[in-house]
């Protein structure tokens, strides 16, 4: 399923993803550095999902959640990335030509992209221990566009 003229589906975590560490040491959790950045080369350039346990079919909760940690322009963001609902994993909702963001899939989930040659459709963010890493998910994203 992809949208409109966007050839590819985005599907965005939040944990680990949007939501990281000022620095590895820190406790405290805050929303990623370049998030905004993020979301907006995101919605612009595919139909964006999200792939977390924070929506259900609703982004209600997501939106919920990730509220107290956005500024005014984050926050008109979000609403643009549309739900999905999963029983138990994440792939059962990755679908047609899509990219994934996330931290930490599980190893079935792992082993289902592996099955299906679809490994290289993974981009492991990990905003906790690499608070940068959503510009590195952009130059990832944009390299991948360009194919």
């Amino acid at each position: 399923m992809t949208d409109g003229p966007h050839r590819f589906n985005l599907y965005i975590d939040v944990d680990g993803v949007l939501l990281g560490k000022q620095d590895p040491g820190s406790p405290d959790v805050i929303l990623a550095k370049h998030a905004g950045d993020f979301l907006e080369f995101g919605l612009e350039n595919f139909a964006c999902f999200w792939a977390t346990t924070h929506c259900r079919g609703d982004i209600s909760t997501v939106l919920s959640y990730l509220h107290p940690y956005c500024n005014e322009a984050i926050k008109i963001l979000l609403p643009a990335i549309r739900p999905t609902e999963f029983r138990t994993l994440k792939t059962e909702v990755l679908k047609g030509e899509f990219f994934w963001i996330d931290d930490s899939p599980l190893a079935v989930e792992i082993a289902w992209l592996r099955e299906r040659g679809l490994e290289d459709r993974w981009i492991q963010v990990d905003t906790r221990q690499r608070p940068y890493d959503l510009l590195r998910a952009i130059s990832i994203l944009k390299q991948r566009l360009a194919r």
